[in-house]
């Protein structure tokens, strides 16, 4: 098969949801058409994960690439697993190519950099991109051999409202009024009959959020029509695969790269049967200093939690993160701030917050010694994210506190609006390759902060000396995963399991204790 033109329009969190409301545009378009609601996404159902699966024809462990990997770090130009779009270029150098993504990441952090792609985005929504993309489709000089196309706001009313709930669903219905002017454009501009479209997600939702592996999760639509697409239900196939039908639909099978894991699959078109799957390039694993930095998820042992280390009277609240945010101890009351996502944890699963915050409602720790101990696994961090804080960050100065991390320094800031302290130490050289464990304790009668990385000796580093008996309290809220104001410019690009918050400030006996629990 080779057609000179596919357009591959993805929906972002719009899943397999398609078929639970009036979609007539893409009834339309694809009648005579292959279409799956079983197509597996990439796990975690992320957005980053997923897309990047769409585009490299690998699995996330491959690709290694998160929201904020993509969000800060261009894609490289020359690694062992190019995008769809540069094995394109490289195979057709002339080849007209164009990305148009509401979420920009997209652009600069999956595709490739110098590889001469149209690169459009929006500073507004779905409607003003659509608008976009019919401007550039409409216009004569415009012949696009590969167009890909991401829509954003399904997933931001998945989140707002709830995946799969009336307002997500609506906005599905819109989008499929934009599926359609693409699709009239190019009926117009007399591409139909020499071209493949595509129209799929790159993950469903849960509740209002997304990064599990729940059937509303993990399943998504991928529907397509053009010449030699077989009418009925395509047979098994995960998400990777669409760079490899990109790629037999423009007739370079054989270019494909020798490090992908996708293949075309049975049933999308015909005479097409799936191949077995290419075993790919396998990517070099980091070499921690820590085994335990590369843990695998497990159940948590039955009938233990680590609060059974404690007095009850000494914790404050105590998140599993196992498919939600409640306080295992029914102490605190917790509300979802933004975009949260459980991945795989330490025990079952985390919460990912580089997105949104956990905010944790009347509990004040500004008076009193204090320690929160938790598993950390973080990407690289753009400024200075707050793990944990009540205070507005955006000066050191302003009431209240923010445990927070920088350049690999981990700091407690404090202020009581006048004094200000700064406790900081170094992390882990390797902490960025997977679990870290954390113990930052705030102790109040010897004015100092302490800190014990992967279950090591406290190191204590002092406060300000007017600190001493100050309060730390403030207005607003304490929050998991930004300071108190819920909205700070620098997100965590952190996944936290396992977070204990102490009414006292640990020893090492306590860490030797957290060590035989989470370590034996």
């Amino acid at each position: 098969m080779s057609v000179k033109h596919v357009f591959l329009i993805g929906v972002d969190g719009a899943g397999a949801f398609f078929r639970n409301t009036d979609t007539p545009h893409i009834d339309e378009i694809f009648k005579n058409g292959a279409v799956s609601y079983d197509v597996l996404t990439s796990n975690p159902t992320i957005s980053a994960e997923c897309w990047g699966s769409m585009l490299t024809g690998v699995t996330p462990e491959v690709h290694g690439l998160t929201n904020s990997i993509v969000g800060s770090v261009p894609y490289p130009t020359t690694g062992d697993f190019p995008s769809v779009f540069r094995v394109i270029r490289e195979a057709m150098p002339d080849a007209e190519l164009a990305a148009f993504s509401l979420w920009w990441p997209i652009n600069t952090g999956i595709i490739e950099e110098g590889l001469g792609v149209t690169k459009e985005t929006s500073p507004v929504d779905d409607a003003d991109l659509c608008d976009k993309i019919c401007a550039y489709l409409e216009d004569p000089a415009h012949e696009p051999t590969f167009f890909f196309v991401q829509f954003d706001n399904v997933d931001h009313w998945g989140h707002a409202s709830g995946y799969g709930t009336e307002r997500h669903l609506e906005q599905i219905r819109t989008t499929d009024g934009f599926v359609g002017r693409i699709w009239d454009i190019v009926k117009a501009r007399g591409w139909a009959d020499d071209s493949l479209f595509i129209v799929t997600a790159d993950h469903g939702g849960f509740d209002h959020g997304h990064g599990g592996w729940t059937d509303g999760e993990k399943y998504v639509m991928f529907a397509a029509a053009g010449p030699d697409v077989a009418k009925g239900t395509i047979g098994e196939m995960g998400i990777r695969d669409s760079a490899s039908i990109v790629l037999h639909a423009l007739g370079l099978d054989d270019r494909q790269p020798v490090s992908w894991t996708a293949r075309v699959p049975s049933g999308l078109f015909k005479g097409v049967e799936a191949k077995e799957r290419p075993v790919g390039m396998e990517k070099p694993l980091p070499k921690p200093e820590f085994e335990h930095r590369l843990r695998q998820p497990a159940d948590c042992p039955a009938g233990k939690s680590v609060t059974d280390l404690f007095p009850a009277e000494d914790v404050a609240a105590f998140f599993p993160f196992d498919g939600d945010l409640a306080d295992a101890c029914g102490k605190v009351v917790t509300e979802r701030g933004g975009k949260l996502y459980f991945v795989d944890g330490w025990f079952s699963a985390a919460v990912e917050v580089q997105d949104g915050c956990v905010t944790l409602k009347d509990l004040d720790l500004g008076r009193e010694s204090f320690t929160a101990a938790f598993w950390m696994k973080t990407d690289p961090a753009s400024g200075d994210p707050v793990i944990l804080g009540n205070k507005d960050w955006n000066s050191g100065k302003n009431p209240g506190f923010a445990l927070n991390i920088s350049s690999g320094m981990m700091n407690f800031n404090a202020s009581d609006g006048e004094i200000r302290s700064d406790a900081k130490i170094r992390m882990p050289a390797d902490y960025m390759t997977g679990w870290m464990y954390v113990a930052a304790a705030v102790d109040r009668k010897a004015n100092e902060a302490r800190f014990s990385f992967d279950f090591g000796p406290m190191k204590a580093v002092s406060l300000a000396d007017g600190a001493k008996g100050a309060s730390f309290s403030t207005d607003l809220p304490l929050n998991i995963g930004s300071d108190g104001t819920g909205a700070y410019k620098c997100k965590l690009p952190a996944a936290l399991d396992e977070f204990l918050i102490l009414r006292r400030a640990l020893t090492d006996e306590d860490v030797a204790g957290l060590k035989e629990y989470y370590l034996g």
